[in-house]
């Protein structure tokens, strides 16, 4: 029967995936679906769990990866949400035309517009036309259930088709519930190894493959043919669920749920979390003698036509309120409204239909706000044909920032972390770069700062947010602006390690073949710290982090960091450098120096600077200088620049601590042995030894 345990949204999307004995796990940390994958790792590190864990760098290259995997014939699962989502989207649309059985959890969160780390469907929505079976819960229990369930319907032959998992963000991820976590023999029996087709690509197993490219006159018959396979998926999906509900005593099943809808002349349609909220209205409203039932749309794709016919229909319902968190602009009304009114199109009698939109961006919808779109609906009784969308809004006075710069360009009191080394490194960053400066950032610790702080802001020039792989993009358009229009403005993009090395590598390498004039600073907390402490291209050999943790099988990272210097090097890149917050006056003349190569258009320059985190590197907040000097004393943070092909030690210790002295201080190094501490001295003394070589060379 399992066992209960109280468990987060997310926690049970990870124990779904454990339970469905996933073989290839692919995923980029991204609020708020990080823990997902999180504890996925923390399964694999500790023997739980038998599967391949790919670190890409970034979302496109995550769902390519579990994709390619589903296509080699295993068992892949994926994580992802926002704009996540949305740079993935090239492999998404292409997905089902492989007929791969892949799900991938969507912890719902906006889309674009004003940032949001918060939940509505602006996300999974675009997706919604593009052959993806989709499910939104309701519940922790859904979550846990709806992985198994969609792994079952995606790899049914009459299927064969991927799957997405929707969790609304932060109202389920991150909010715990009791969560039945079934037998791992119960659930073998109800969903076996995945089968080989003759189109899976194994040249072991079968010959057969899918190439995904048709002659124009076959893409309409092919388009029919994946129609009709999304239709036919919806017996599978009755199917699969209604099996599970008997195997494992769960009451919902099929696409659909109905509650309170005998006899309802009002009806909610809604989908996801705030589902709950309408149910309790519902009941406060029946027991006052209110006509008021609920349809909750479980699966959206395919959409449950013929069962919200139905239901409407036997009812003799006379006004439908459909509730959803997303808008398609230009329609003034939102995918689940749309979908609706075309289906009940076809009633001779069709009932008034109101569309509300709510909760976007994360706003909470209360059982207060359902009574009030009842009360709405029941308005509408004595009229005929009404059509209408309805915002259901909160709005608030948005004070003027109280903080007015003139002269300065920084002001103390951000709210990063107590002892944040980027926030010291901010601060002399922004002192130098003066005020005729633009800054461009992708989100990190500091640019998410600045969102907390709106409509103030504690940094005193103007800052543009990119995306994350495009950085460098945003900063060569800006700077192609400025030289049109005559302006000299310094644009600078503050970069963390993720980007740097990870999803931004390609556009800050393009950015630097092309000599563009601009500053790129990645201020380098090892991991990401913003999402919450992952592995990152650049977080050190044998580290903790949340996604390389240490147990019985794994070790930490097993992998050494990216060299960004020698990547730097290969496109000769007029002026760069390595930097320390326990070395001031060494950073300030490296900046100045970037500075002057930018504003005499020489081409990019590169400053690459180590700033301690207390939270992700586990130590005291008191010690972040301490910690960055023992870096640079020990080898572990070489101080260099390479000015125009020339390499320089900008400080050369007569002899180097012992690494172990750095290291013992951080509480991501304590699960290693002496020889673990070994070997990553000697990887440092090796390195020093090439960099004494190269001191005062030319390298290009």
């Amino acid at each position: 029967m399992g066992k209960l345990e109280l468990l987060s949204g997310n926690k049970a999307i990870a124990y779904g995936a454990k339970l469905s004995r996933v073989q290839v796990v692919s995923a980029y940390p991204i609020t708020p679906q990080t823990p997902i994958v999180e504890y996925i790792a923390e399964f694999i590190a500790n023997g739980e769990l038998d599967a391949e864990y790919i670190h890409p760098e970034g979302e496109h290259s995550a769902i390519a990866a579990a994709l390619a995997a589903t296509i080699g014939g295993a068992r892949a699962f994926t994580a992802t949400c926002s704009q996540g989502l949305a740079y993935s989207f090239e492999v998404i649309a292409q997905a089902p035309a492989y007929r791969a059985p892949l799900v991938m959890a969507i912890a719902n969160r906006t889309l674009g517009w004003y940032w949001s780390v918060a939940s509505d469907y602006s996300d999974t929505m675009t997706t919604r036309d593009l052959g993806w079976i989709q499910f939104y819960a309701e519940s922790c229990q859904e979550c846990l259930d709806g992985v198994i369930q969609m792994y079952k319907i995606a790899e049914d032959e009459r299927v064969l088709l991927p799957g997405m998992v929707c969790l609304d963000g932060f109202h389920l991820s991150h909010s715990s519930e009791p969560v039945n976590i079934p037998d791992q023999q119960e659930v073998d029996d109800y969903l076996p190894p995945r089968k080989i087709y003759e189109h899976t690509t194994d040249p072991t197993e079968s010959e057969g493959y899918i190439f995904p490219s048709l002659p124009v006159h076959l893409h309409t018959t092919y388009r029919k043919i994946f129609e009709d396979v999304m239709q036919r998926a919806k017996e599978v999906i009755y199917e699969a669920t209604k099996e599970f509900s008997e195997k494992f005593g769960r009451d919902t099943y099929g696409l659909v749920e109905e509650y309170h809808a005998d006899g309802a002349e009002l009806l909610l349609v809604t989908m996801g979390s705030m589902s709950t909220a309408a149910k309790r209205a519902i009941d406060r409203l029946r027991g006052e003698g209110v006509k008021v039932g609920l349809l909750r749309v479980r699966f959206f794709r395919p959409f449950p036509s013929k069962e919200l016919l139905e239901v409407v229909k036997s009812n003799d319902v006379k006004a439908v309120g459909v509730v959803n968190r997303a808008i398609s602009h230009g329609t003034s009304m939102d995918p689940l409204g749309i979908e609706t009114t075309a289906t009940l199109y076809e009633l001779k009698n069709r009932p008034n239909i109101i569309n509300f939109i709510a909760g976007m961006g994360g706003g909470d919808v209360s059982i207060r706000d359902f009574e009030s779109m009842v009360n709405r609906l029941t308005n509408t009784l004595n009229k005929e044909n009404v059509r209408e969308t309805v915002y259901v809004e909160r709005p608030t006075k948005i004070s003027k920032p109280s903080v007015t710069f003139k002269d300065v360009t920084y002001c103390p009191g951000s709210q990063l972390c107590s002892g944040c080394g980027a926030a010291l490194a901010m601060r002399h960053i922004l002192r130098i770069l003066g005020k005729n400066s633009v800054l461009v950032f992708p989100p990190n610790c500091v640019s998410a700062s600045l969102a907390m702080h709106f409509p103030s802001s504690w940094i005193g020039v103007p800052c543009v947010l990119a995306n994350y792989a495009a950085a460098a993009a945003y900063a060569r358009g800006l700077k192609r602006a400025y030289k049109y229009r005559g302006k000299k403005v310094c644009v600078t993009v503050i970069a963390g390690d993720g980007c740097t090395a990870d999803i931004g590598l390609q556009s800050l390498s393009s950015a630097a073949e092309s000599n563009e004039p601009i500053i790129w600073i990645n201020y380098d907390n090892e991991a990401y710290m913003n999402t919450g402490i992952q592995r990152s291209g650049t977080t050190p050999l044998k580290a903790w982090t949340t996604t390389t943790p240490s147990g019985v099988r794994w070790h930490g990272k097993k992998e050494l960091p990216k060299d960004l210097i020698s990547i730097m090097m290969a496109h000769r890149t007029p002026y760069i450098a390595t930097a320390s917050l326990a070395f001031i006056r060494d950073f300030e003349i490296k900046l100045k120096k970037a500075m002057e190569v930018v504003k005499k258009g020489e081409g990019l320059a590169y400053i690459h600077i180590q700033t301690p985190c207390p939270t992700g590197w586990r130590f005291s907040e008191s010690k972040t200088v301490e910690i960055a000097k023992l870096a640079v004393l020990s080898g572990m943070w070489p101080l260099l620049e390479v000015d125009h092909g020339i390499f320089k030690l900008t400080l050369k210790p007569s002899k180097l601590r012992p690494v172990a002295e750095y290291i013992k201080l951080q509480g991501r190094f304590r699960h290693l042995t002496d020889e673990d501490v070994a070997e990553i001295q000697e990887f440092i003394d090796k390195r020093w030894k090439r960099l004494l070589e190269l001191d005062g060379k030319t390298i290009w």
